[in-house]
């Protein structure tokens, strides 16, 4: 399946490539959107891991504030209440917050961050490549879809686990144990 879906990825963006031409708006667009359907259908079967280090919140992530700062708000308000809020159904507080449903929830948002930070690392190089060739407006367009589609689900996720730590202190230490154990 992985094979399978890579290839009809790869092949959407190749034609994209041909048939708007690498420096259009639309395939900036699906330079990230194609990557990021691709992943997302793929960890249905198997999740891309970061290692344990990377998901560590920082001093400065804990409060929340510096992701306010940037908007994430109206990002969670946006996806918790748009058509994209299908995507992910699981990554909602459980309506039975045990200790092993919690920690579930804690490592599903742990997955969406990997597979976004891995996809927005991805399309850094097609970014850096439309603006070696002075193809100014694919460049930006790029990093602006790849920041809303990947960048800010990764700050909403670290956003969201900060919070859920906030509310479950007791539980911050042993929440990866029983994602363990629910595995």
């Amino acid at each position: 399946m992985v094979g399978v879906v890579t290839g009809i990825g790869g092949a959407l963006l190749v034609w994209a490539a041909v048939a708007l031409g690498a420096n259009s708006g639309w395939f900036a667009f699906l330079v990230v959107w194609v990557p990021m359907t691709c992943l997302g259908t793929i960890s249905r079967v198997m999740q891309p891991r970061m290692p344990r280090r990377y998901h560590e919140l920082r001093d400065f992530e804990r409060n929340g504030r510096a992701y306010e700062v940037v908007g994430i708000r109206v990002v969670k308000w946006t996806l918790r209440r748009g058509p994209i809020a299908v995507f992910n159904p699981d990554l909602h507080l459980p309506a039975q917050q045990s200790p092993g449903r919690v920690a579930h929830l804690e490592q599903r948002m742990r997955d969406a961050e990997a597979s976004h930070t891995i996809l927005f690392l991805a399309t850094v190089p097609v970014v850096l490549h439309a603006a070696a060739r002075g193809w100014w407006g694919a460049a930006a367009l790029t990093l602006l879809f790849d920041v809303v589609m990947n960048g800010y689900p990764v700050m909403l996720q670290r956003y969201n686990r900060a919070r859920l730590n906030l509310r479950y202190p007791q539980l911050s230490s042993s929440l990866h144990e029983h994602a363990v154990e629910a595995e």
